[in-house]
């Protein structure tokens, strides 16, 4: 599936149908984006993304944002290929 992202509109294309997203949901995207290939940690992308200090307590927060985008994006979600987990060190995009 071939994607599109409009940053100027904050709109990401699958095919030709837009997909809604959260202000947070495209911002992880353009983080993980622009690291392709890189895994990110959770800390970074809280950090980045919400603009303030990572607590334990916000792992849960990057967690279900990350699983949203899956949704989202995913032709499987239970067995992702574009935002994968990398075990012990956070999350990639391969695409």
């Amino acid at each position: 599936m071939e994607y599109y992202v409009d940053q100027t509109c904050r709109t990401v294309y699958k095919g030709h149908e837009a997909i809604a997203m959260t202000r947070k949901e495209f911002a992880i995207l353009m983080l993980l984006m622009h690291n392709r290939g890189k895994p990110l940690d959770v800390v970074t992308i809280y950090e980045q993304v919400w603009e303030e200090q990572y607590l334990p307590s916000s792992q849960n927060t990057v967690m279900v944002h990350i699983l949203h985008l899956r949704k989202k994006l995913e032709d499987d979600p239970a067995r992702p290929r574009l935002i994968r987990t990398v075990w012990g060190r956070g999350y990639q995009m391969d695409a």
